[in-house]
């Protein structure tokens, strides 16, 4: 599946590609440690990170399935580290029976492969610029797990204490990072990633834009670490925070992070001791703590106290353990009458408790400037989701119970990947009569996200054994406001977070397209040895399919009659009048690019013979967005057409991308929604973007 959909996707690029994947940490083969695997606490997980640069006339896909292959199985059988039955308590394949978890294992792992094909287009081809990318190299750090049992338990559970644990974290992005906001200024990508240096004391790991991004997500992601929240509050919190490639004052080091989040740490764990103020009683936990204003609240006033106590001691003693204070002092205000140093204090708590997996994407999607389609994932999540975001850039989502897949990719096409190949033992169907998945509500199904308001996608597939908190999505307080939706027979949460007020509140299943029996889906076609020498056999037959079609009344035909219609209708228009043509009138506007456009244009040509009497015109989509599709008008130069020469006031408009998901096209598509009202596409299938 993997080896298709890259081989799909390639048509975007295929210079060089890559797949991140994730594996429990300490597996020892002869012991079968499970004290890694516990129900209450996710196990701790590494990335395992596969790329590739493609030779000249080598296959990227194959090149990739090899040495993801190399990188993630066994030599002697082949299977995948950490998905047997000895390594780590996967998911049973009989999904009816309550107790399929409980084998006193562990959670199930959900093997998730991510990854992306390269075209470079602002830099060269290069081992460093392939995705996906990671900032900072892994380093453990005192981490409180949230969505595990254990940070829910009150009575009779552990009490939660931090645990070492490696972080990394990974993305991978369609798009262009350009700016970034903090305090209400844009700083261009280029100093962003010379301060994030400074800020992350980890040199830039490639020149590549989307590097950049993860390097924001590492400030960002912070939940259950104390040391990390500290930082993301001094770095992007601060009235004082300002992004720049040679801070004035050195940033703190990790070390005195460290020191600093002590007092967090220590003043959080006398909490947890203590017993809970709320109904019901019994201890307090990091919900309980996270999820009510008024102790949260009170956590912060007990940090605020504690610190600054400590910071007294600072003008009178230069020693380690005060040394991460001292240079805390040089960011933040601890007088009494100055608001700032509450504030730091309230932004670390904040983070601490909120900046989860989706909050995170949240934050750097309202803050970045720039085309987005991204991946993001982190070993502190890894073992139950997985956050996806779209925005200037196309991503769907392919759901398939019956196999126990989920595919994306920002080329459509490719999430039939699994329409082509089963999965044995897999099936995360409900049982028929007859004892096998074969439910309607089984079939698989698509999501397309909005990539025009922009929108972010969270998979959660739960984690631990039995129920409970297990069965719901680890979502932090800011977003609980959120629907969440159930897919793949219950067995993942859907959270939707739209960036875009003007978006409709349609239910998911109105959103979802049936892959499966669906007549207007076609299975992606087997692989050959000869694609060129397949599709010469192939002509006679689509020769005959196309003339078929027409002769049939099909949807072609019904198309064809509302184009005439309307082309009618204009006709009509112009002799009674109401259109008054000029030398700038356009009546129908045929658009598309590259090749796309090059049948367009030969097509024009034939159009305006027909109707000598119509101003038809073929214009670049790209031209059509730097004229209409942008705040800055940008005509191009050597172009005859502005906003002052080209009168588009409801014309019929065609739309014409082979792929059906052509950047240009697509982005005309809901541009020219507002100018026409008869918008016509020609695509290779129906079901396209």
């Amino acid at each position: 599946v993997l080896e298709k959909m890259v081989n799909v996707t390639m048509m975007r690029g295929a210079q060089s590609g890559g797949v991140v994947t994730f594996e429990p940490d300490h597996y020892n083969p002869d012991k079968h440690n499970k004290s890694t695997v516990s129900t209450a606490i996710p196990p701790p997980l590494h990335g395992i990170r596969s790329r590739v640069v493609n030779a000249k006339r080598s296959d990227l896909s194959k090149r990739i399935r090899h040495k993801v292959v190399k990188d993630n199985c066994t030599h002697l059988t082949g299977n995948l580290r950490g998905c047997n039955s000895l390594e780590y308590n996967t998911m049973n394949s009989n999904h009816n029976n309550d107790n399929n978890n409980d084998t006193g294992g562990g959670g199930r792992l959900v093997k998730g492969f991510f990854g992306h094909t390269r075209f470079a287009t602002s830099s060269k081809a290069s081992f460093d610029g392939t995705h996906p990318h990671r900032w900072s190299d892994r380093r453990e750090y005192a981490v409180y797990s949230f969505g595990s049992p254990s940070s829910s338990a009150k009575e009779g559970g552990p009490t939660p204490r931090p645990r070492n644990v490696g972080v990394e974290n990974y993305i991978t992005h369609n798009g262009d990072f350009e700016f970034y906001n903090v305090n209400g200024k844009y700083y261009d990508v280029e100093v962003v990633q010379q301060w994030l240096e400074k800020v992350l004391g980890e040199p830039m790991p490639a020149t590549v834009d989307s590097s950049a991004i993860a390097g924001v997500i590492d400030l960002l992601r912070t939940q259950g670490s104390f040391v990390l929240s500290v930082r993301y509050a001094l770095c992007l919190t601060l009235p004082s925070s300002k992004v720049e490639a040679e801070p004035s004052v050195p940033y703190p080091t990790i070390q005195e992070y460290e020191e600093i989040a002590k007092t967090f740490e220590m003043t959080l764990n006398n909490l947890l001791d203590t017993n809970s103020n709320n109904e019901g009683g019994g201890k307090n936990t990091l919900e309980g703590i996270s999820s009510d204003a008024e102790t949260r609240t009170h956590f912060t006033f007990m940090v605020e106290e504690s610190l600054r106590e400590k910071m007294k001691v600072v003008g009178f003693k230069q020693n380690s353990t005060v040394l991460g204070l001292g240079r805390l002092a040089k960011f933040v205000s601890f007088d009494l009458e100055d608001a700032e140093w509450s504030s730091f204090v309230k932004s670390t708590v904040d983070a601490f408790f909120d900046n989860d997996l989706l909050h995170s994407t949240r934050l750097f999607l309202q803050d970045a400037k720039g085309s987005f389609g991204l991946m993001v994932a982190s070993t502190l999540d890894a073992h139950r989701q997985v956050c996806f975001a779209a925005r200037g850039q196309t991503l769907s989502i392919a759901f398939y119970p019956r196999k126990g897949i989920v595919c994306y990719g920002s080329e459509q096409a490719a999430v039939k990947a699994g329409l082509n190949y089963e999965n044995p033992g897999g099936n995360l169907a409900t049982s028929s009569s007859n004892g096998r998945g074969g439910g309607e509500g089984d079939n698989a199904v698509r999501l397309d996200l909005d990539d025009l308001g922009g929108e972010i996608c969270l998979l959660d597939w739960g984690y631990g054994g039995g129920g409970g908190t297990a069965t719901l999505p680890s979502v932090s307080p800011p977003n609980r406001n959120l629907k969440v939706e159930k897919l793949m027979n219950n067995n993942v949460s859907v959270v939707l977070l739209h960036q875009s007020q003007n978006t409709s509140d349609k239910p998911l299943s109105r959103r979802l397209t049936l892959l499966e029996n669906n007549e207007f889906i076609k299975p992606l076609l087997d692989d050959c040895a000869d694609p060129v020498l397949a599709d010469i056999r192939d002509i006679p037959r689509v020769c005959k399919r196309i003339q078929d079609d027409w002769r049939d009344v099909g949807l072609n035909r019904m198309t064809a009659w509302n184009l005439a219609n309307c082309i009618s209708a204009r006709m009509k228009a112009i002799v009674d009048g109401k259109i008054k043509p000029h030398g700038g009138h356009v009546d129908i506007l045929v658009t598309g690019c590259e090749v796309s456009l090059w049948v367009a244009e030969q097509f024009v040509s034939d159009l305006q013979k027909c109707f000598p009497r119509l101003f038809v015109k073929t214009v670049s989509s790209n031209k059509l967005l730097g004229l209409f599709g942008q705040e800055l008008v940008m005509p191009a130069t050597g172009f005859p057409y502005s906003q002052k020469s080209m009168d588009i006031k409801d014309p019929i408009v065609i739309i014409v991308s082979h792929s059906g998901g052509t950047f240009g096209p697509l982005a005309c598509s809901n541009l020219l929604q507002s100018f026409s009202t008869s918008i016509f596409t020609v695509t290779s299938e129906w079901d396209t973007q």
